[in-house]
């Protein structure tokens, strides 16, 4: 499944964004948080909540689109 729009993309991209931070966080480095953190100290959350939402929102998509086929 490809990404369509704008909240397509905007998801697919929080996706990528936290494979990478989890494969930081297997090294017991929390890259996000140590980048993140020296701009705003709650923004890593917020990036962190966002990763989650967006695999919650492609979940939706992937479960939507088998009900279409």
């Amino acid at each position: 499944m490809r990404p369509k729009g704008l909240l397509d993309w905007i998801a697919f991209w929080f996706l990528i964004i936290g494979a990478f931070s989890w494969g930081y966080f297997v090294t017991d480095i929390n890259i996000l948080d140590q980048v993140l953190e020296k701009v705003w100290d709650p923004l890593d959350d917020i990036v962190f909540i966002m990763i989650a939402l967006s695999g919650l929102y492609w979940i939706g998509q992937i479960i939507s689109s088998r009900d279409e086929a």
